[in-house]
């Protein structure tokens, strides 16, 4: 047996008429079955946009470069980092 979830969502009448015309034309035979085709079809694209960069090879070579370069933290900043770090422990 599957176990399904509920998501409830209100939306105006201009918003519903337009996701059911869109439901007609993939041939979904319910608003519910529209929505399950969006999440299943979107979601994994918007998430692998939110979570993966993508860099050209000079702005590798930048962010490389920027990483072996040394640069020194004031004293004050590093004060202040370490009262965060006494607070938040």
């Amino acid at each position: 047996m599957t176990n399904n979830e509920v998501i409830e969502i209100h939306v105006d009448a201009e918003t519903k008429q337009l996701a059911e015309q869109a439901a007609i034309v993939l041939g979904c035979s319910a608003l519910s079955e529209f929505f399950i085709y969006l999440i299943q079809n979107y979601a994994p694209q918007i998430l692998h946009e939110h979570t993966h960069i993508q860099l050209s090879h000079a702005q590798f070579e930048q962010f490389i470069e920027a990483c072996h370069t040394q640069n020194t933290v004031p004293d004050r900043l590093k004060q202040a980092a370490q009262l965060l770090d006494k607070e938040n422990s």
